[in-house]
C-alpha cells in the first residue's frame, strides 16, 4: 500500500498491509535555522522511512511573535532557555494583540516546510505541529503551569483575552499551512488531564478558542490531537475536527489504545513510550510495538511514541526496531489467521 492509503485505511479501521508508523522528537541544534531544520527532518524521514513526517518544530515559534525570546541550546539533549517573556502578572495578558501570519517565525516555518516538501516524495504526508491556545499561554510563561493556573483563577478575563489573541493569530497561520498543502495538523495540549483541568473546565475555557484556531484545517485528512501527560481526558476532544487521538497509553492511569478508540470513535496513535525507546533493548521495542498492534487487531491505529522521542538518548537501533514492529506484527497476525 502507498503511505497515504495505508494511513487513511488504518485510521478508518479498514484492513491494511501493516500498521503505519512514525516518530518525532526535538533536534535542538538544528531547529533554530530553517535550512538546517528542513535538512534534518528530511534525513530523519529518509533514514527510517516513516509513513508520515511529523514536523517537530521548536516550541517557541508559537510565542516568539508575541515578544518571547529564547537563548538557543548548545546541546543535543537540552532545550532552549528563556531569555525574556512579556508576561509577568495576570494584567500583562491584556496587552497582547493579534500578530500577522507573516511574522518572521511563521515565515521561517513555512520556508522550512517548503524545503521539506521539495525533497520528499509526494507520497510522504507532512503534518505540522501547532499548539492549542492554552498551551501557547503556558509557553509564554516558560512552561510554568502553576503560574498559569493561578492566572486562570485570579484573572479569567485576562487569560480569555490572551487565548482569543492566540486563536486569531494561529488560525491565520493554520490557514497558510492549509494553503501551503500540509496533510494535517498535529494539535497539542497538556491541559485536559487529572492534574490540571477537568473536561468541562477545559471546554468552558478553551473550546471556542480551540475550534476557531482549528477551523481552517478542519477538512484536512490527517489531523492529530495530542493529549499530553497522565490521567488524560480524551472524551474532552471527541468532537474536535481531527482523525486521530494521540496520547501516552503507557503513562499512569491513561487508557490503552483500544479503550481510547472506543471512547472517542477516532483513530488512535501511540504504543511505545519514550522511556522504552531510550532505555530498553531494541528487541523489547519491537516486541512492545507488535503487542500493541496485535491487541488492536492490526488496524485502527498508528504506531508511534506516546510523546516526543528523547533524540539524544535514543539509539538508531531502537528507532529501527520501532519501524520494524508493524511488519513483525503483521507476520504474527497472518500466522495466527487474524488477517
Amino acid at each position: 500500500m502507498k503511505k497515504r492509503d495505508r494511513i487513511a485505511s488504518a485510521i478508518a479501521g479498514a484492513p491494511v498491509d501493516r500498521v503505519p508508523v512514525s516518530a518525532w522528537g526535538h533536534f535542538f541544534l538544528d531547529e533554530v535555522d530553517p535550512t538546517r531544520f528542513a535538512d534534518r527532518m528530511v534525513s530523519f524521514q529518509q533514514e527510517f522511512d516513516w509513513d508520515f513526517l511529523k514536523v517537530h518544530a521548536r516550541a517557541s515559534y508559537h510565542v516568539e511573535p508575541f515578544g518571547f525570546r529564547y537563548e538557543p541550546s548548545r546541546s543535543m539533549d537540552k532545550g532552549h532557555t528563556l531569555a525574556h517573556t512579556p508576561i509577568r502578572t495576570p494584567e500583562d495578558w491584556l496587552s497582547l494583540r493579534p500578530v500577522p501570519s507573516n511574522a518572521l517565525t511563521f515565515e521561517e516555518q513555512l520556508a522550512a516546510l517548503a524545503m521539506m516538501r521539495r525533497q520528499l516524495p509526494d507520497d510522504v504526508p507532512i503534518i505540522m505541529t501547532v499548539f492549542t491556545p492554552l498551551d501557547i499561554a503556558e509557553k509564554m510563561l516558560d512552561r510554568n503551569p502553576a503560574q498559569l493556573m493561578d492566572h486562570i483563577k485570579t484573572a479569567p478575563e485576562a487569560v480569555d483575552h490572551a487565548l482569543s489573541v492566540f486563536a486569531e493569530t494561529l488560525s491565520a497561520f493554520v490557514a497558510r499551512l492549509v494553503e501551503f498543502g500540509v496533510d494535517g495538523i498535529f494539535f497539542s495540549t497538556k491541559w485536559a488531564n487529572g492534574g490540571k483541568l477537568a473536561s468541562q473546565q477545559y471546554r468552558d475555557l478553551c473550546l471556542s478558542h480551540d475550534l476557531h484556531m482549528m477551523a481552517p484545517a478542519a477538512s484536512l485528512p490527517f489531523n492529530i490531537l495530542h493529549v499530553c501527560e497522565n490521567e488524560v481526558l480524551l472524551d474532552t476532544f471527541a468532537d474536535y475536527p481531527v482523525s486521530v487521538m494521540h496520547w501516552d497509553d503507557n503513562a499512569t492511569h491513561n487508557p490503552d489504545l483500544s479503550a481510547g478508540r472506543t471512547m472517542t470513535g477516532l483513530g488512535v496513535a501511540g504504543g511505545v513510550n519514550p522511556a522504552t525507546l531510550a532505555k530498553d533493548a531494541a528487541s523489547e521495542v519491537t516486541a512492545k510495538g507488535a503487542r500493541t498492534i496485535i491487541a488492536n487487531k492490526g488496524t485502527g491505529m498508528i504506531l508511534a511514541p506516546g510523546c516526543s522521542v528523547q533524540i539524544a538518548a535514543t539509539s538508531k537501533e531502537n528507532l529501527q526496531a520501532l519501524r520494524a514492529a508493524p511488519e513483525h506484527a503483521a507476520r504474527q497476525l497472518e500466522t495466527s489467521g487474524a488477517l
